[in-house]
C-alpha cells in the first residue's frame, strides 16, 4: 500500500496537466459534494484504490463537487491544500507526517460554505524504526541519541536487563535517552501506540569483537599500532592514530617520533584462528564494520580500512588493490573543516558494501581514490588494517583519533 516517490516534482508535472484539464468544472457546485474513492497519485497506477495509506503519502481523493474544499483533515491532523490541485472531481493531497492524537480513521473535508464531508480512511503508522545509537558504549547515567523514524509519544525505551530508560527528548526521528542502572549488553526495545521494535544494534555490543586492544590486539603484525589509556569513558586500552600531514608528505607508513599513522592486524601473525572476520564472508551486504571512536582533531586525511588474507598480506593490503576494495572514513570532508567529537566517544558504522575503493598515487605523489573493479574475495578477510593517508589539500594538518571495540556484526 505504501508508495515512495523520490522525485515528487517529476510525479506532479503530469498530474498538473490533468488538473488543468479538469478545472473548467471547478465552479460547478450544482450538487452535494461526494467522495467516490481514494487512489494512488501515480498516473500509471491510477486504478489502485486505497482504503488507507501511510504518513507522508501523496493520494488523490476522487468524487464530485469537491471544488469548494477549504480544509482537509486526516484524523485530527490538517493537511496542506494547494488550490491548483483541487477540482470538482479530484483533490491531490499529501497525508500529514505527524501522527494523530485522536484516531477517527476518517478523511473530513470542510467546504467554503461551512459544510463537511466525511469518508472512512485509515492512516497507517509504522511501528518504530531504529537505525542507530550515537554511542553504543555510553555509560550508565549519560545521555545518548537514538535515530530512526516513527517516534511518537507516548514512547518507552527498554534495555536488556528489563530496565526502562528515561526519555529526555522526542521528535519523529530522534530520541535522547539516559542510560539506566542495570542496563546490560544487548538490544533495546522501543514501543509506541503503533507497535514495538527491537533494535538490530546492541548496547555495549559484545558480538564478534576481534580488536579491543586488551586481550584481543594486533600484536605480531608488522605495525600493530600504539595502544594507550589516556582517553576516558571506555575500559582498557585503545588504539591511537596521530600525526601531522603536509602537502609533500601524504603517506607516512609508520611511527615517526610521536606520530602513528598505521595499525595492521594480520590474523595469523596475531595468533588468531584461521578464517574470516566476517561471520558469513560470502554475504558482505548483510554486515557492517563498527567501532567506537573519539576524535580530538582531524582534517585533510582519510582513514583507509583494508582487509587482508589471514595468512599475512606482507604489507600489501595497504599498498595495493589486489586483495579487496578498501573503505575510507573522513568525517571532516562533509563540511570541509576540522572535525572532532566534542570530547565524547561515538559509534562508527561502515557497511561492508562501502568497501569499494582503490587507492592510487598520481604523478605528484598525491593520494587518489577511485571506484574499484576488484571483485569481492571472501578468502581475503582474515585481517584488517587501518592506515591514515593525507588528502591532496593537506598542509600542516594534524589528526588525533582513538579507536576501540572493532567488530563486524549484522546490519
Amino acid at each position: 500500500m505504501k508508495k515512495l516517490y523520490k522525485n515528487r516534482l517529476a510525479l506532479l508535472l503530469p498530474l498538473m496537466l490533468v488538473v488543468a484539464l479538469m478545472s473548467s468544472c471547478e465552479d460547478d457546485d450544482t450538487g452535494s459534494p461526494a467522495i467516490h474513492y481514494v487512489r494512488v497519485a501515480n498516473p500509471e497506477s491510477s486504478d489502485s484504490l486505497l482504503a488507507g495509506a501511510f504518513l507522508g503519502d501523496l493520494i488523490v481523493v476522487v468524487g464530485e463537487n469537491l471544488g469548494g474544499a477549504r480544509e482537509l483533515w486526516f484524523n485530527d491532523k490538517q493537511a496542506v491544500l494547494i488550490p491548483t490541485y483541487i477540482t470538482d472531481q479530484a483533490i491531490f493531497v499529501d497525508i500529514p507526517n505527524q501522527a494523530p492524537t485522536e484516531v477517527t480513521n476518517t478523511i473530513q473535508i470542510v467546504f467554503k460554505d461551512g459544510s463537511t464531508l466525511a469518508y472512512d480512511f485509515e492512516v497507517a503508522i509504522s511501528e518504530p524504526v531504529l537505525s542507530s545509537m550515537t554511542h553504543e558504549y555510553a555509560e550508565v547515567g549519560s545521555t545518548t541519541t537514538i535515530t530512526g523514524d516513527f517516534f511518537f509519544e507516548p514512547i518507552t525505551v527498554s534495555f536488556t536487563g528489563n530496565v526502562e530508560a528515561s526519555v529526555e527528548v522526542v521528535d519523529q526521528n530522534t530520541l535522547q535517552v539516559t542510560i539506566p542502572e542495570g542496563a546490560q549488553s544487548g538490544p533495546l526495545t522501543v514501543s509506541t501506540n503503533f507497535g514495538t521494535t527491537e533494535t538490530s544494534f546492541h548496547y555495549k555490543d559484545e558480538r564478534n569483537i576481534f580488536l579491543n586492544y586488551d586481550d584481543k590486539n594486533a600484536d605480531g603484525s608488522w605495525r600493530p599500532g600504539l595502544y594507550v589509556t589516556d582517553q576516558h569513558s571506555l575500559d582498557g586500552n585503545y588504539l591511537k592514530l596521530s600525526g601531522n600531514y603536509s602537502a609533500d608528505s601524504p603517506r607516512e607508513e609508520g611511527p615517526v617520533g610521536d606520530n602513528h599513522y598505521e595499525s595492521q592486524f594480520w590474523g595469523q601473525a596475531a595468533g588468531r584462528p584461521e578464517g574470516s572476520l566476517i561471520p558469513i564472508p560470502a554475504e558482505p551486504q548483510n554486515y557492517v564494520l563498527k567501532f567506537e571512536a573519539k576524535v580530538i582533531s582531524w582534517y585533510a586525511s582519510y582513514l583507509n580500512i583494508c582487509f587482508s588474507p589471514w595468512d599475512n598480506a606482507g604489507n600489501q593490503e595497504v599498498w595495493t588493490n589486489a586483495f579487496n576494495p578498501r573503505a575510507i572514513w573522513g568525517p571532516w570532508a562533509a563540511a570541509d573543516q576540522n572535525f572532532d567529537t566534542g570530547g565524547r566517544w561515538i559509534t562508527v558504522t561502515i557497511p561492508l558494501t562501502d568497501f569499494m575503493y582503490d587507492m592510487d598515487m598520481n604523478d605528484s605523489d598525491e593520494v587518489e581514490y577511485t571506484p574499484s573493479a576488484t571483485k569481492w574475495n571472501p578468502d581475503n578477510t582474515g585481517g584488517l588494517s587501518f592506515w591514515v593517508l593525507a588528502a591532496p589539500m593537506a598542509d600542516n594538518s594534524p589528526f588525533e583519533i582513538y579507536i576501540d571495540n572493532v567488530r563486524i556484526v549484522e546490519q
